[in-house]
């Protein structure tokens, strides 16, 4: 209790770490390009009406794996030593994730929930809702 006065005296703003603000941070330090960093974008901000991504995964584990995914659709290579020392986290322990987003975006979308796609669908977002995603991603 005292520990929240002295923070609040002093005017600390505690927030709980957003997803969000974990993949800005691991795009940040991945150095990737603005294209990737939106497709990465696209895919979290579509995991946010998936019920058991947002109740069964980390916040930061959520972040990671859509970046993962953004990386590997894109054929990009060479992150993943970066990627897991700043995410404290494997690229193995990634990897469920990474597939159950992956599945997640090949569903169709639902009649009224095409929201996000039709935003990232438009130039300003560079089309990343269009771009054609495989089968399956591999991990070797």
């Amino acid at each position: 209790k005292m520990e929240r006065k002295v923070l609040g005296v002093v005017g600390f703003d505690m927030g709980y770490p957003l997803s969000y603000r974990f993949l800005r941070r691991f795009g940040r330090v991945c150095k990737v390009t603005m294209p990737v960093l939106t497709f990465a974008r696209y895919i979290l901000e579509s995991s946010l009406l998936e019920y058991k991504l947002n109740v069964d995964v980390s916040e930061s584990l959520l972040a990671a794996a859509t970046l993962v995914l953004a990386f590997k659709v894109k054929g990009i290579e060479g992150w993943e030593a970066t990627l897991e020392y700043y995410s404290g986290i494997s690229v193995t322990d990634m990897r469920p994730v990474a597939n159950m987003l992956l599945e997640m975006l090949q569903r169709p979308p639902k009649e009224n929930l095409k929201t996000v796609r039709s935003k990232y669908s438009h130039k300003v977002f560079h089309e990343v809702a269009t771009i054609p995603l495989p089968d399956n991603i591999n991990f070797e």
